[in-house]
């Protein structure tokens, strides 16, 4: 829900956001020709549901309160078991000109360390 209730915001994705689509891209190009189709399936859907679910719901997200993105909303993508598979999306809020800078998109990562 929209602050007062009803309002539609815009969503626009910033070019250090595509930048950052381009570095998970590059990992999972690494990872094999499947997996970079897998992606490729993937990547349009999850933009289309950051955007809806931004537009409807600029709010949803948790407020930065420390750390290189203070000031800025933090909303967590996806459902997967897996938390590589699920992404961390930094906004900005621009309440005045309804509006949201959809600025970074980072995968989540657990607090483990890799088994080598």
């Amino acid at each position: 829900m929209t602050k007062d209730g009803n309002r539609k915001f815009s969503v626009h994705f910033t070019e250090e956001f595509n930048r950052c689509l381009d570095q998970i891209q590059a990992f999972f190009a690494e990872q094999g020709e499947d997996v970079l189709e897998w992606w490729f399936s993937k990547e349009d859907n999850m933009i289309d549901e950051i955007d809806r679910l931004l537009s409807s719901f600029p709010y949803a997200g948790k407020v930065v309160e420390q750390g290189t993105f203070k000031g800025l909303r933090c909303l967590t993508y996806g459902k997967g078991r897996h938390r590589i598979l699920n992404y961390l999306v930094f906004y900005a809020v621009n309440e005045n000109e309804e509006n949201i800078d959809v600025i970074n998109i980072l995968p989540s990562r657990s607090k483990r360390k890799r088994i080598k």
